[in-house]
């Protein structure tokens, strides 16, 4: 037996993709369907056209199934990002209840709750949280109480949570769309699951997701997820400041940065743009990486200054930074940003589990497909064989509630 699910990534420049089965015995993933499409009626994380918005998730999704065969989009996950998320630490505590004080999975789903009972602003809406550990009589950095013996078993949760109102247009976009959501990940959650090793995780590590107008953090100390943070700031800005200096079209900038978009110092070549006025004229990588290069510096001062402001400066990350998303295909970044802030630097730029993909285009496609395996841990370790649609409807079944008439 096996059930079809799927996993949407909505971001701002492109919507990609994922249907997969998923094997009840073995708990693996089988690829199916997928699909990659520019972005319309989003920016910055924010619908700002639901119709258009609409049309393009319907768009995006009728192509993944007309691959994988099948004739009705299954249920999905959604992956978001905006300023509109936040990630706030959460705590609970509960007395354990049976006779031997044996901690039950009943008792770790009561502390989950406890957790995630804690007091949020009205506007905010808690839409995933991360269970990163338990403490049972005061002993810390336990992973799994169940079985353990105790009185007082506390739970560590990271609450993630979304603007109601913001929240509400993108839950309308997916039903216009007749895409039915079973719930969201922060971009950036989803990505670390088959971007980061769990070696990176447990010495301290940041991933950088750099998208087309954003760029996503999430920091992970001793092994759990610590915390995430947004900059205002992505690859398009790159593609912008191609077009500013060299007063060409948007279209011939991107183009001219893929082409001759590098931070090394030993390339160079040319290519013929069309300006602005029509006319052809020739561009050098000299040129062009005299302008991308300031870009990237500021990109990743910021980050620098987004981990102070979110207690894990870089020293405290020893495994350095993982930069994934559209920008890691520059050519000459990893060496550039490993040089530039004296810390290991990775790029990830494919999916090796999964050779659906063309190795271009992979990296655009780890937040969906990272849903998916997010989805699967969490059934493998919290609910053993447990149906995994079932299991979805119960994780994020408080996420829709509020909006239901």
């Amino acid at each position: 037996m096996s059930d079809l699910i799927g996993a949407i990534d909505l971001g701002s420049t492109k919507i990609a993709v994922v249907i997969a089965n998923l094997n009840d015995k073995n708990e693996e993933l089988e690829l199916i369907g997928f699909s990659m499409i520019p972005s319309r009626g989003i920016s910055y994380g924010v619908i700002n056209d639901i119709q258009e918005a609409s049309n393009c998730i319907k768009e995006a999704v009728q192509k993944a199934i007309k691959i994988a065969g099948i004739r009705v989009p299954p249920r999905m996950i959604a992956t978001i990002s905006g300023e509109k998320i936040t990630a706030v630490p959460s705590r609970g505590m509960i007395i354990v209840k049976s006779r031997e004080q044996e901690v039950t999975e009943a008792d770790v789903r009561r502390a989950i709750e406890a957790a995630k009972a804690t007091s949020i602003p009205d506007d905010r809406e808690v839409i995933y949280h991360v269970v990163r550990g338990f403490r049972l009589d005061g002993q810390n950095g336990i992973i799994n109480p169940v079985g353990m013996v105790g009185t007082r078993l506390e739970s560590d949760l990271l609450l993630v949570t979304h603007d109601k109102v913001q929240l509400r247009n993108v839950i309308n976009a997916f039903q216009k769309a007749e895409v039915n959501i079973e719930g969201f990940i922060p971009q950036e959650i989803a990505a670390s699951e088959v971007v980061l090793t769990n070696e990176e995780k447990k010495l301290g590590v940041v991933l950088v997701d750099i998208g087309g107008d954003l760029t996503n953090l999430a920091v992970f100390r001793e092994g759990y997820l610590y915390a995430t943070g947004i900059l205002k700031l992505g690859g398009e800005r790159i593609t912008k400041d191609i077009a500013i200096t060299l007063k060409i079209p948007t279209e011939e900038a991107e183009r001219a940065k893929k082409i001759l978009g590098t931070l090394r110092q030993d390339r160079e070549e040319s290519l013929e743009v069309l300006s602005l006025q029509q006319r052809r004229i020739k561009i050098t990588t000299s040129q062009v990486r005299e302008i991308i290069q300031p870009r990237v510096e500021e990109i990743l001062d910021f980050i620098l200054k987004k981990l102070e402001e979110l207690n894990s400066p870089i020293e405290l990350v020893p495994g350095g930074i993982v930069i994934t998303g559209g920008t890691a295909l520059l050519d000459g970044l990893e060496e550039f940003a490993q040089e530039y802030l004296g810390v290991p630097v990775r790029v990830c730029r494919t999916l090796k589990t999964y050779n659906i993909f063309e190795e271009k285009d992979a990296v655009f496609y780890s937040s969906a497909v990272g849903a998916l395996e997010r989805a699967v841990k969490t059934i493998t370790i919290d609910e053993g064989s447990k149906k995994f649609l079932d299991y979805l409807k119960e994780i994020f079944k408080n996420i829709f509630s509020p909006f239901k008439e």
